[in-house]
């Protein structure tokens, strides 16, 4: 399963002043799988350690400050023999790296002592929170995986149309629009999207149950129904993650804001979500002060995308935001809809309704957050909101999104256009591309949304 992350691990390893990098993400993103069956082939010496798996291993790395006995010590248990002029053609991966604290340590050794070894390390947040004592701060690069973006699904269930999806430029799809035979077939995808998500256990199930029976319908239902099956397990799997790091009441806490970021959502009836309510989250308790440290675990373990809400597009936008005034995302669009129990034929046929605007925000918010890795930032002034806003250079460009594939004004877009005169302004939806003169609109079919990010045309030239 070819993700994108891998250009970023070459690169990564190509960097003159490297030091060990921790890889890292929500469980089941697909770490692991990444380190030892993609990049580990570019090297001539692999060695995995998995902490998790044998508990043992971390009596390698006590009682020693010096990285060659620490490798001595590798090599001696798996029987290797590597020569240090080969470290650079050798990958060390550190898998579960939060389970061994003397493990988190040695990343100071090898950072001062051995920067030619390629060394990288896998783990959660949560877990490697839990090892804050003997984390080496200063010593470590970072990489963060998200689950698979809408790109990554198309090369995993329709090559061909992910090719299509890749020739697509934002220019060209302005002007004319894109071929209404690929439109059709890539919002078809995006729906199927929806309901699978981007967790590379999910994709994969799909994939291997579906096949490429792509006219049996009944094949399809079996193959999504085997999906929920995972995504329920997950979501299980996830919760007994908050006990194992972070204490009974803690988790408690954790859990309580987990699950009401879907249920938030779900209440969002029209077309944009509203910022997050504090109230009836945590059980006799009030207020932003009594969830922001949960909020915090689950926003940088990067299981919800948090987006400040700006009252003016200004710079820097910071300073026209609150710390107690956001919107809360989930951090996959399948796991959201498991949580909810919507029924998968709904959401393939989308046939939802008004609750399909939540959803669609939901989906630009895990596009745009899988490529930028931040806190995203929405807009909200005089009863007018806009769902996103991009900065390039010195300009600050407009998202609206639209879940419906009527043709509805955006209101408020034309509001933001009027007051802060963006060189470009978007509005997303299900609808082809094309852009009106009179609004000053560019409309980009939704499933183009990381695109937009990528490349911004007009204000490039601007900055």
């Amino acid at each position: 399963m070819y993700r994108l992350m891998e250009i970023d691990l070459d690169l990564w390893r190509e960097r003159k002043n490297r030091k060990p990098l921790i890889l890292q993400g929500a469980r089941q993103v697909g770490k692991s799988y990444l380190v030892e069956k993609v990049f580990a082939k570019k090297f001539e010496n692999f060695i995995k350690l998995d902490f998790l798996e044998d508990a043992a291993l971390s009596n390698l790395f006590s009682k020693s400050k010096k990285s060659k006995d620490i490798i001595a010590n590798i090599c001696l248990y798996f029987r290797k023999e590597i020569k240090r002029e080969d470290y650079s053609k050798t990958l060390l991966f550190l898998d579960e790296i939060q389970e061994s604290s003397e493990a988190m340590k040695s990343l100071k050794y090898f950072c001062e002592q051995v920067p030619e070894l390629v060394v990288v390390a896998a783990g959660s947040y949560l877990g490697v929170l839990s090892n804050e004592a003997s984390f080496p701060v200063g010593k470590v690069d970072f990489l963060h995986l998200n689950p698979l973006n809408f790109e990554e699904f198309l090369l995993a269930t329709d090559p061909i149309l992910a090719q299509a999806y890749k020739d697509l430029e934002i220019e060209e799809v302005v002007q004319g629009g894109v071929n209404k035979v690929v439109h059709e077939e890539l919002v078809k995808a995006w729906a199927l999207y929806q309901a699978i998500g981007g967790l590379p256990e999910v994709v994969q199930s799909f994939v291997e149950n579906y096949a490429s029976d792509k006219e049996n319908s009944e094949g399809i239902d079996v193959a999504l129904r085997k999906c929920r099956e995972i995504q329920e397990n997950l979501i299980t799997g996830y919760k007994a993650d908050f006990l194992k790091h972070s204490g009974v009441v803690n988790s408690s806490h954790i859990l309580n804001v987990f699950e009401a970021v879907p249920n938030q959502l779900s209440k969002s009836y029209d077309e944009s979500v509203k910022k997050f309510a504090f109230s009836h989250v945590i059980p006799k308790q009030k207020g932003f002060d009594r969830i922001k440290g949960p909020l915090s675990w689950l926003s940088k373990s990067r299981l919800v995308i948090q987006t400040s809400i700006a009252t003016k597009a200004d710079h820097p936008l910071k300073s026209y935001t609150k710390e107690n005034v956001f919107k809360v995302y989930f951090f996959d669009i399948g796991l959201l809809n498991a949580m909810l129990d919507t029924p998968l034929e709904a959401i393939v046929l989308e046939d939802l309704g008004e609750y399909n605007g939540f959803i669609a925000e939901n989906f630009v918010a895990c596009e745009l957050f899988s490529d930028i890795g931040k806190n995203l930032v929405s807009w909200e002034e005089s009863n007018s909101d806009v769902e996103f806003l991009m900065i390039r250079g010195k300009d600050i460009i407009p998202l609206e999104v639209k879940s419906s594939k009527k043709s509805a004004r955006a209101k408020s877009l034309d509001t933001f256009i009027h007051r802060y005169q963006p060189p470009v302004a978007y509005k997303l939806s299900p609808r082809n591309g094309g852009y009106s003169e009179k609004r000053k609109i560019s409309s980009i079919p939704i499933y183009l949304a990381r695109k937009l990010h990528q490349k911004v045309p007009g204000a490039d030239a601007q900055s």
